[in-house]
């Protein structure tokens, strides 16, 4: 009987991973005194958090999984530089085509370096910090970018587009200028820190977005940014709305979570373990024990940079694995990444890639597995998932090769039901529309594959 390694599909979407906050200092004026402010130059403050792979909550839709808290690793939080970039929004909307205002990153107008510059930064928790801006005057609305671990030197280059471009023309200098984020494939150096994740983050505050085009006056006014005397005032996405939301700022020093401009991973993580089900060999060699180990994992063909932005400044909403990415900037057609152990102890393997399109052509990234089987008589068969084929051999002189195997399509990126605990067919995001088996899937920035083995075929314990 064949003895085949089943490997099931789970796509996870990385979700917002929100940090602990602290109380503000004590406010210069008492609160009966607080007024609000226009026109003068005003101190105001943001706050940054870590969007991880993975949350507390799920809150995607049942055709996605969230990645579990143990599948989660420390050395994916580290931010060691980063540079912010601050532009005026207050015209910077247009009709969606359905009679509401959207934003548009072609009217957004960046501010002076000195109005961008961190007056005082404070953490406030594991993964999150607080700055503090002093703006020139007061805006109506501000759009944010943060990109991190990208070398303090990109965020100063004198290439960047300056004071009074537009955020179009600084997202395209960083997407076209991709010399200052060369790939790292030595997947090693993320796990000991010596190469960071590099990240990006973006958020508009006292934005109009989703405001009918007829709103009126007042209507636009209260969701517009507001600023007080006697504080760095929070930036938030609609502006404080009423007192209430003003009093509990300065009682807690904490703004709202969807106020928060949260860092997501440019890369994509792929991930493959084997997690036996209830009867299965182990995952762990031992004498007079069966175990279905897999002894190592490569991804060929990938790009050799990183797009640092996705393509939501032309335009695009986020991508999804099933939506259009953009083509690669440097494709490397023959080279291999090799996975790693995420930590000791931990038997799966995990490695970090540039998001990539897939469509099914000669060079598109695949994956290649090794897995060794033991019975318990300590009599080995060693198999290698490589692409379109399977080689299965052992140290009795048998070698035989399975091409165009049934059970290679998840090596190149392909849908392919073969866990029998879920449903199927599966969803599109946000859709009621089926995904087609052997439907190819991109590999998108901010998502976490998982490829999860869970027994072998006709094996005896």
């Amino acid at each position: 009987m064949r003895k085949l390694l089943h490997i099931a599909l789970l796509l996870l979407l990385g979700l917002s991973l929100l940090a602990g906050c602290r109380r503000e200092p004590v406010q210069e004026e008492p609160m009966s005194e607080v007024r609000q402010v226009t026109g003068n130059p005003v101190n105001v403050s943001l706050t940054l958090d870590i969007r991880g792979f993975g949350s507390d909550g799920v809150i995607t839709k049942a055709d996605y999984e969230d990645v579990d808290a143990a599948l989660r690793y420390d050395y994916e939080k580290n931010v060691s530089n980063y540079g912010i970039f601050v532009f005026d929004a207050t015209e910077a909307y247009k009709d969606d085509g359905s009679g509401k205002y959207t934003f548009d990153p072609i009217k957004a107008k960046r501010l002076s370096s000195d109005e961008e510059a961190i007056a005082h930064k404070e953490q406030l928790g594991v993964l999150s910090w607080r700055h503090e801006l002093k703006l020139n005057k007061t805006y109506r609305s501000l759009a944010v970018l943060v990109l991190a671990n990208l070398g303090t030197a990109a965020y100063t280059d004198a290439g960047i587009p300056g004071e009074g471009s537009t955020l179009k023309d600084v997202a395209d200098y960083f997407n076209n200028t991709p010399i200052a984020v060369t790939y790292e494939a030595d997947q090693s150096k993320y796990l000991s820190g010596e190469v960071r994740f590099p990240m990006y983050g973006f958020q508009v505050f006292g934005s109009w977005e989703g405001l009918s085009t007829g709103a009126t006056a007042d209507e636009k006014n209260a969701v517009e940014l507001k600023y007080y005397s006697g504080m760095a005032t929070p930036l938030t996405v609609k502006g404080f709305r009423t007192q209430a939301e003003l009093d509990n700022y300065f009682s807690s020093g904490a703004v709202r979570a969807v106020d928060r401009l949260s860092l997501r991973f440019t890369l994509a993580r792929l991930h493959v373990r084997y997690e036996p089900a209830a009867g299965q060999p182990a995952a762990t060699p031992a004498p007079g024990k069966a175990s279905a180990e897999i002894t190592g994992v490569k991804l060929k063909n990938y790009d050799s940079y990183v797009r640092v932005l996705p393509p939501i400044f032309s335009g695009m909403k986020e991508v999804s694995p099933f939506t259009d990415v953009p083509a690669a900037l440097s494709l490397n057609t023959t080279g291999e990444i090799t996975f790693v152990h995420p930590k000791a102890g931990d038997d799966s393997w995990v490695a970090y890639v540039p998001e990539i399109k897939v469509s099914g052509v000669a060079n598109d990234p695949k994956l290649m597995v090794d897995v060794t089987v033991t019975d318990k008589d300590g009599n080995k068969v060693y198999y290698t998932f490589d692409r379109d084929r399977i080689r299965r051999w052992d140290t009795l002189g048998n070698d035989k090769i399975y091409d165009n195997s049934p059970w290679t399509e998840w090596l190149q990126m392909q849908t392919y039901y073969t866990n029998l605990l879920d449903t199927y067919p599966k969803k599109y995001p946000d859709s009621t529309t089926d995904i087609p088996l052997l439907t190819y899937y991109n590999l998108v920035r901010n998502y976490s594959y998982e490829w999860v083995a869970y027994g072998v075929e006709g094996m005896k314990l």
